[in-house]
């Protein structure tokens, strides 16, 4: 890597790196090829250090932590990326953000990013994980957050783990609920965007950001 550059190398070298060695009877390139081999670094992500254990025999807590330490310091430099632009005026950047953050996901996830007065990243605040039915999602999580952040509007988001993107019904309900409670308040809904397969759907580009 160091004669070559880290551009050189596989996944699979990047992440043996990491990890250091492998075990008795296991190589730890045989060990990285496990980890990576249900969806690559972003379902690595999805999982976070504590289920790595799962994916490979070996992987210990120090591993497991060198890995996850990576993965956050990734997280984060995606994160402050976002927070020196003014996101609603480059939709691809957010787009990239949160499909990268939400790919291995098999559960459906929603959240909020919330921006300053400049539509800048302050925060992005998951609210729920699962298979929650839209009609028990309460803005008042959210916006409890938002109101702690001195946030001055939120892009909502949330995916769909079948891929497709289009917003169903309950996606508009759900979001006119949201949009009419942070009127409320005075924090705006400035967009809700769906996350499915290689394609986002922005409400606000649909005229759907309404209540």
């Amino acid at each position: 890597m160091l004669a070559k550059g880290p551009e050189t190398l596989d996944d699979e070298e990047l992440l043996a790196i990491i990890l250091g060695t492998g075990t008795a009877g296991k190589p730890v390139l045989e060990m990285a090829h496990e980890l990576l081999a249900s969806g690559g670094f972003p379902a690595l992500f999805t999982r976070g250090a504590k289920d790595l254990a799962a994916l490979s025999r070996g992987i210990g807590p120090a591993k497991a932590a060198r890995v996850g330490a990576v993965l956050e310091i990734a997280a984060r430099v995606a994160r402050t990326g976002l927070s020196k632009k003014d996101l609603l005026s480059d939709p691809p950047a957010v787009a990239r953000y949160l499909e990268a953050r939400l790919i291995g996901e098999t559960r459906e996830v929603m959240g909020g990013l919330l921006l300053d007065a400049k539509n800048r990243l302050i925060h992005d605040a998951v609210i729920f994980k699962g298979t929650v039915s839209h009609a028990s999602v309460a803005p008042a999580p959210l916006f409890r957050q938002a109101i702690l952040a001195g946030a001055a509007g939120v892009i909502l988001y949330h995916n769909h783990p079948s891929g497709d993107p289009e917003p169903s019904p309950e996606d508009v309900a759900t979001t006119q609920r949201f949009v009419a409670a942070g009127r409320e308040i005075g924090i705006e809904v400035k967009d809700h965007l769906v996350i499915g397969r290689g394609r986002v759907v922005s409400f606000h580009e649909r005229g759907l950001l309404r209540s």
